[in-house]
C-alpha cells in the first residue's frame, strides 16, 4: 500500500513539473509576443513624429517638434542638395518624364537669381541606358528666355532611335553650356526610363533642400525607439519654362 501511494505522488510531482514548465513556456511566449507588439507600436509612433516633425518645419521653420499627445519628439535638420560639381538625386526617371539640374541660383522667396553655373559644358552620366535622350536647355539671353535640344540615340535597334538624333556609344554624353546666362537643363528619357547625373567643371548651385526628421519615442532624453524620415524639397520649375519646353518643335543640335 505504501509502494502504491509512493507511485502515485512521484506521478503527481511528474505531471505537475510538466504542467509548470508549459505554464512558463507560454508566459515566456506571451512576453515575447507583448514585447514585439510594443516595439512595433513605439515604431510607428516614432515614424508618425517625425512625419509630423516635418510638416512642422515646414510651416514653422523650427528644428524641433514636441508631439503633445504622447512622450515623443521629432528632431529636424536640413541641408542644401547640390553646392557641388555633381548631381545625383538617387532617382529613376521614366520614358517620357523629365530630370530637371538648376544652373541658376534662388533667392530665398524662391525667385531665380543671379549667380550662374560658370562651366562652359556639363556631362550627363547615362550608365547603361540603351535607349533615346532628349536634351532641353534653358538660358537666358538678351532679357529673353530661350531653349535649345539636343537629342541622342544611345541604341542601334532601329525600335529605340528617334530620327534626327545623334548616335552615341558610351555611358556619356558632353552637353556645351556656350552662353553665360544658364538656367536649367532638362534630361527625358525616350522608350526607355534610367538613372541618370551630371557632372560639371565648376560648381552647380543649391537644387533646393533634403529635410531629415528622427522621431523619438519613449524617453525623450534617452531616444530608445526612433524613426528617420527624409524627404527632398527641389525648386520648382516656372510656368514660363514650361511654356518654352513645348514651344519648339525641332531639336537644335550643336
Amino acid at each position: 500500500m505504501r509502494l502504491r501511494h509512493a507511485q502515485v505522488a512521484i506521478i503527481a510531482l511528474l505531471i505537475s513539473a510538466l504542467v509548470m514548465t508549459i505554464g512558463l513556456s507560454l508566459s515566456k511566449k506571451t512576453t515575447i509576443e507583448t514585447t514585439i507588439d510594443t516595439n512595433e507600436e513605439a515604431l510607428r509612433d516614432a515614424f508618425n513624429a517625425a512625419e509630423s516633425g516635418i510638416d512642422y518645419y515646414l510651416k514653422t521653420g523650427e528644428s524641433e517638434y514636441i508631439v503633445p499627445s504622447m512622450p515623443a519628439k521629432a528632431d529636424i535638420t536640413s541641408q542644401n542638395i547640390g553646392g557641388g560639381n555633381q548631381l545625383d538625386f538617387g532617382e529613376y526617371t521614366m520614358a517620357g518624364s523629365s530630370e530637371t539640374y538648376w544652373l541658376v541660383n534662388h533667392n530665398l522667396d524662391g525667385s531665380l537669381g543671379s549667380s550662374y553655373y560658370s562651366g562652359t559644358s556639363i556631362t550627363v552620366d547615362v550608365g547603361s541606358f540603351s535607349g533615346a535622350l532628349e536634351v532641353n536647355y534653358f538660358y537666358l539671353s538678351g532679357g529673353v528666355y530661350n531653349v535649345k535640344r539636343y537629342g541622342y540615340n544611345f541604341s542601334t535597334d532601329s525600335t529605340r532611335m528617334v530620327n534626327g538624333f545623334e548616335v552615341k556609344t558610351g555611358t556619356s554624353v558632353v552637353v556645351n553650356i556656350p552662353e553665360r546666362q544658364p538656367i536649367m537643363v532638362a534630361i527625358r528619357p525616350i522608350f526607355m526610363g534610367g538613372h541618370f547625373k551630371i557632372s560639371g567643371s565648376a560648381n552647380f548651385p543649391s537644387q533646393g533642400k533634403e529635410i531629415s526628421s528622427t522621431g523619438k519615442v519613449g524617453e525623450i532624453n534617452s531616444g530608445e525607439i526612433n524613426k528617420k524620415v527624409m524627404v527632398q524639397e527641389r525648386y520648382r520649375i516656372p510656368s514660363f519654362l514650361l511654356d518654352a519646353l513645348g514651344a519648339q518643335g525641332s531639336i537644335l543640335a550643336q
